[in-house]
């Protein structure tokens, strides 16, 4: 496994954070005929569990995005860029 390092810096704005790391080998992810329906089954139930989080009409007051925008503010990033979360949620 490949050594992760935590800038100081992190620390000093989360200092209650947690790091958790989960290594996996042996999956193939390929889509298949054999398994292509699964994979949409699969994806369209996590599309329907994050609907349960997106309670606003306006995306960026749902509480889920706020508290990550908020953490996401105080990281250097490019202008324009959204927190993994927010990304994937607006797809």
């Amino acid at each position: 496994m490949k050594k992760v390092i935590v800038d100081a810096d992190f620390w000093e704005v989360f200092p209650e954070a947690t790091i958790e790391i989960l290594s996996v080998s042996g999956i193939d992810n390929h889509v298949t005929e054999e398994n292509e329906e699964t994979y949409h089954q699969l994806l369209n139930s996590a599309a329907k569990e994050a609907r349960n989080y997106l309670t606003e009409e306006t995306f960026s007051q749902n509480e889920v995005i706020a508290q990550w925008r908020q953490a996401f503010t105080t990281f250097k990033t490019k202008k324009g860029a959204r927190s993994s979360i927010e990304a994937l949620l607006k797809r």
